[in-house]
């Protein structure tokens, strides 16, 4: 076997050993995407016989409430047939109030209904930020208020608050709410008021049901998280072929191995969309940083043997690498 290729033997044990690192409770896509710990509920209203209902008109608007996001919701509509129910979906925040004289009813229930496909398609295609979401993520289609529907030629007519959905990024920096419209009633009129340039609107219909959603997004913010992971795969990849070509061109000199084998340690994190615990950068990130210190040394000798003063000088290199680590990861997570 040459050297060259006993060389990239060495380097591909180190790639090995990143990877077998991430596969531990250190490192998570959920670091980076902590659960916001709420429920997300459908928003809307489902009737007993959509068939009935007739000029269905829904207007959506976003309000504040002190520095959160309320979604209202304007619902008229006409209903003719027999005596029926209709359900409101989701967690109102606000007292309802109708322009009938109906008295609704609290009742909780989960719904039953094609609710998961209608997810799926939310979380596979329709959602913009969707790759952000855990792959468990859903919309429950609970309902606690029911109101009882008769023939009137009065239209009923009512107004629905609901908190947003919310979408957290490491550090609980928030990414985008959202709401998402359901109905099983042939809709007549949508009216969007949401005038923010960060909104995105889509309406659609799956399973029976007339689905819109709304995401609020924070565009900067997002922005500057799609250019962090652009950067971090760019320079994970450079120091993949950087090193190659070293050891292509046999170069002798460590440093060249040991710099971006150093870089390649929390790029390579990044790069596979996973967040690192404080613990790992104190203790995993100088443990891999003795690993690449030393193979690094490998790569530089024409014959592969483990000698004392190696191992003292790899000791020194991961001292300074876990000073470089304290400033540039620790510190900064102090003032998040």
């Amino acid at each position: 076997m040459s050297d060259k290729v006993k060389k990239y033997i060495i380097f591909a044990v180190f790639f090995l050993v990143l990877i077998l690192f991430s596969l531990t409770q250190f490192f998570s896509k959920d670091l980076l995407w902590p659960a916001s710990g709420e429920e997300k509920y459908f928003n809307g209203i489902i009737f007993q016989n959509p068939t009935n209902i007739e000029n269905l008109v829904v207007s959506r608007s976003v309000e504040k409430d002190g520095k959160e996001n309320l979604i209202k919701y304007d619902i008229s509509f006409n209903y003719k047939g027999e005596e029926s129910t209709a359900r409101i979906m989701g967690l109102p925040v606000r007292q309802i109030f109708f322009n009938n004289e109906i008295t609704p009813i609290k009742s909780i229930a989960s719904l039953k209904g094609d609710y998961e496909k209608v997810n799926n398609t939310l979380f596979t295609a329709k959602l913009k930020l969707k790759d952000f979401y855990k792959k468990d993520d859903k919309f429950t289609p609970l309902s606690t208020i029911r109101i009882p529907l008769i023939e009137e030629k009065a239209p009923y007519s009512f107004t629905v608050y609901y908190k947003v959905s919310s979408l957290y990024f490491s550090g609980g920096r928030k990414v985008e709410d959202t709401s998402v419209f359901i109905t099983n009633a042939r809709m007549s009129d949508f009216r969007e008021s949401t005038k923010s340039t960060d909104s995105l609107k889509e309406a659609f219909n799956d399973s029976g049901y007339y689905v819109n959603k709304l995401e609020l997004i924070n565009d900067k913010f997002v922005s500057r998280i799609n250019i962090l992971n652009t950067i971090s795969t760019i320079i994970f990849l450079g120091c993949i072929a950087f090193v190659c070509l070293l050891i292509w061109l046999n170069k002798k000199n460590n440093l060249y191995y040991l710099i971006p084998m150093f870089v390649m340690i929390p790029t390579f994190y990044r790069f596979i969309g996973k967040g690192t615990r404080t613990i790992a950068i104190l203790i995993i990130y100088p443990i891999l940083g003795f690993i690449a210190s030393y193979l690094s040394k490998l790569l530089t000798k024409d014959e592969l043997k483990i000698e004392t003063k190696d191992l003292k000088q790899s000791l020194a290199y991961t001292i300074v690498y876990f000073a470089i680590c304290l400033i540039l990861f620790i510190v900064p997570r102090a003032f998040l």
